[in-house]
């Protein structure tokens, strides 16, 4: 995969700056150039003549002088071989810049950026006063002095990075760039991101959900520019949430849950083993688990009996182990003891300064003593506690200033967990809506234009009803009359139409949620809305959802809706009805759909019948995540060899892990085709799909027929099919890599068009490629 050239600012070697310094920060930038580059650098200053460059320019280029990177400058350097800029001018990014390296993609990071560090080659692109340690955690930003200060406290607590930058006003490359580049990026074990204004909302959310499914993304909203709340924007967080980001709270969170990312392996439970030298000290650790929602971890039965032996003078407490009276060698055996056991998530250790017990020589026994990396440390006070966590860090302890650190940490851990069970858990199929929709947007296109604002009264209720938002049933006659849910659909200035729910029974803050909802996910909308305590039904709450999702049908659907206010209550004969009139705003000057919708929606255009053979007829679609159950029908009723032929290896189980990765695809840079037989709706006869790189130029294509539906011609119609999905995205190259044995494939390959060639990375497949243009072509002519 490709990333147009952002992998230049990680691997350039060479590196030309042009321009003066100034400023303090262009001359700490120059310094750091010159002092990693070394020979590879050079530094071209007074005024630009004729846009000739002596020497070859470096891969990577510092402007510090916007008159050097003027429209031909760019082209010239484009020419001679650079492949991106780091933008550190005093003024910003020019539209015409960014015109002239568009043709060539040379791309730019800026303005106002601090710079990028690769900590893997040394190379130091930053106007930043510290050089970050070597690390695991990639650091992507919007703010200069936020990088410096994560920096500063990451190397105070030897916490180091796999890559830091900095995008600064983001004119070319932004947040999702670089959350796209750390998903692919196998030295980076996890992500932290501050954001602090979200420019393009879906490229944001396809770039933020594949990132989020591979490693841990904790990200820390700023206040926007332009923002009209206070604090923490609610809808923002609601997108991290769905996009599987785990959201902080402040920057101190921040920090715990770098070190958390850092240091800590992942947590599935609330098992986290509490020990302290006093039994206040594991009350307070105690207390601080459980205001973070977690539970300390009881010793058990082995346990406790070694804890005679081990140390006798410590003893269980319903808080804790407390190891009050034991010396340094004691505490240290029972850490050991209690991180023998594989089943816990960690053990907490919080030391006091009491006397006889001072930190420092309990911090060098710990180091000394090799334990495993679920142990976490808390050295209490300040005189001598901060010397004491220097040493923790410089040991590469997971320590922590606080027990609140420390439960903070551990619940980010828990949390990653928790979001990723929820991004993959398979949702009921969507309830059927039977709306005309061609008609309904004819309907209100005649209504926009003749200047109607508004609809009215027969109008709404007319909508709702083709929607089966009104009158649905709510399962069951005398359902709880009292619960009402106020639904809100209103445009946000960075996330486009949002659905805002408020559980008016309850008086709790609303919750929000993105077009298109699953029933899942409206669920947890509901949830959201009531802090999980709905005063209904289940059968209530089910209706509710249903309703939920047909409305987010209709603003997927409905580009003209400019707002809505929908009330919507629980009849006493178990039907939905709206107490109080229903408002629908409509407008003649709709926004553009990657605007309007943050998430892409379901391409139910895919939907056709085909006759293949003249007698087979099938029915071609857009898998959902509801699939899943067909498709695991598929994957076991196929032979071992034909799972080596697709999957380029024998699988003797297909967990719900892998189907959840084959049916809940991000449709924004995936088209995956399911076929089934047009009468036997209830099984898959095959499957493709093309997963576009990043920035949509290439894309791999795979594709499955079972065996008792070959030889009628449906894989070269999935095949064809996808390639015209390609070229609607202006995909330029589909690829795929086929094993060399498989002759049917090879052949169908080599009849659509497809080059064939060895494969340069492992010689018992075959690489197939297609210029998708030149199959357009074809196929028009």
């Amino acid at each position: 995969m490709t990333l147009r050239n952002i992998d230049a600012l990680f691997s350039s070697r060479s590196v030309s700056v042009f321009g003066r310094a100034r400023s303090a920060a262009q001359h700490q930038l120059v310094d750091n150039v010159r002092a990693s580059a070394g020979e590879a650098f050079q530094h071209l200053t007074g005024r630009p003549s004729r846009w000739q460059f002596p020497g070859k320019p470096g891969t990577v280029g510092v402007i510090l002088d916007a008159r050097w990177a003027r429209p031909r400058a760019i082209t010239a350097l484009a020419d001679a071989g650079c492949r991106a800029l780091i933008w550190a001018a005093a003024s910003p990014i020019t539209e015409d810049v960014l015109r002239a390296a568009r043709p060539t993609n040379l791309r730019l990071l800026g303005g106002r950026s601090a710079g990028v560090v690769d900590t893997r080659n040394g190379l130091n692109m930053t106007s930043l006063a510290l050089t970050p340690r070597a690390g695991k955690v990639a650091l992507i930003t919007q703010s200069q002095s936020l990088t410096a200060g994560a920096l500063d406290w990451a190397l105070g607590r030897n916490i180091g990075f796999s890559w830091l930058a900095c995008t600064g006003a983001e004119a070319d490359i932004d947040a999702a760039d670089l959350l796209d580049h750390a998903a692919l990026d196998p030295r980076t074990r996890a992500v932290v991101l501050q954001i602090g204004d979200i420019h393009q909302p879906r490229k944001f959310m396809s770039a933020a959900r594949a990132a989020a499914r591979v490693k841990p993304v904790l990200v820390l909203q700023t206040q926007s520019r332009n923002a009209r709340v206070m604090g923490p924007d609610p809808v923002r967080s609601a997108a991290f949430a769905r996009a599987g980001l785990i959201e902080c709270e402040n920057l101190g969170g921040l920090f715990d849950g770098l070190a958390a990312l850092d240091l800590l392996p992942a947590v599935q439970a609330d098992r986290v083993m509490v020990l302290g030298n006093g039994a206040g000290v594991c009350a307070l650790a105690n207390d601080a688990l459980r205001r973070k929602s977690l539970a300390a971890a009881r010793p058990g039965s082995e346990m406790a009996a070694a804890l005679a032996d081990i140390a006798p003078r410590a003893h269980d407490t319903p808080a804790g182990i407390d190891l009050a009276g034991s010396n340094t060698q004691e505490t240290v055996e029972v850490l050991r003891a209690a991180l023998a056991n594989s089943k816990r998530d960690g053990v907490l250790l919080v030391h006091s300064p009491v006397a006889g017990h001072p930190h420092e020589p309990m911090v060098q026994a710990i180091a000394d003593a090799g334990l495993d990396g679920r142990l976490m440390t808390v050295w209490l006070g300040l005189q001598t506690a901060l010397p004491a966590r220097s040493q923790a860090a410089a040991a590469r302890l997971a320590t922590f200033a606080s027990v609140d650190e420390a439960a903070r940490a551990i619940q980010y851990r828990k949390r990653y967990q928790a979001t990723r069970e929820l991004l993959t858990a398979t949702p009921p199929p969507d309830p059927s809506v039977a709306a005309d929709v061609e008609n309904l947007r004819h309907r209100l296109s005649v209504l926009a234009a003749d200047g109607v604002e508004w609809l009215s009264g027969d109008d709404t209720a007319e909508l709702l009803a083709d929607y089966g938002i009104l009158g649905a049933a709510s399962g069951r006659p005398g359902a709880d009359p009292s619960m009402r849910v106020r639904i809100e659909v209103v445009a946000h200035g960075e996330l486009g139409m949002v659905m805002r729910v408020t559980d008016e029974t309850l008086g709790v803050p609303p919750a929000y949620g993105f077009a298109p909802l699953d029933t899942l996910l409206a669920r947890r909308m509901l949830e959201g809305a009531s802090a999980g305590r709905l005063a209904a039904t289940t059968e209530a709450v089910e209706a509710l959802a249903q309703a939920l999702v047909r409305l987010s049908k209709l603003v997927v659907d409905l580009a003209r809706i400019a707002r809505l206010d929908l009330h919507l209550a629980i009849g006493p004969h178990g039907r939905l009805h709206t107490p109080t009139d229903t408002l629908i705003e409509i407008t003649q000057n709709p926004m553009a759909e990657r605007r309007r919708l943050a998430m892409s929606p379901y391409p139910a255009r895919m939907r056709h019948r085909v006759t293949l053979a003249d007698t087979h007829t099938y029915v071609v679609r857009a898998i959902r995540p509801s699939d899943e159950p067909l498709v695991l029908d598929l994957l076991d009723s196929l032979s071992p060899e034909e799972i080596r032929l697709r999957f380029f290896t024998y699988i003797r189980h297909f967990s719900h892990d892998m189907a959840a990765r084959i049916t809940q695809v991000d449709y924004d840079r995936e088209v995956s085709l399911v076929i089934s037989a047009a009468d036997d709706d209830a099984g898959l006869a095959a499957m493709g799909t093309i997963i576009a790189d990043p920035d949509g130029r290439e894309a791999e294509f795979a594709v499955l027929v079972h065996h008792s539906h070959t030889g009628v011609g449906l894989g070269r119609h999935l095949l064809d099919c996808l390639l015209r999905q390609a070229w609607a995205r202006d995909i330029g190259t589909v690829y795929g890599d086929i094993l060399a044995h498989n002759r049917p494939m090879l052949e169908l390959a080599k009849r659509l068009g497809f080059s064939i060639k060895r494969s340069l990375d492992d010689p018992s497949s075959i690489r197939a490629e297609i210029d998708v243009g030149a199959y357009r072509a074809a196929n028009e002519a």
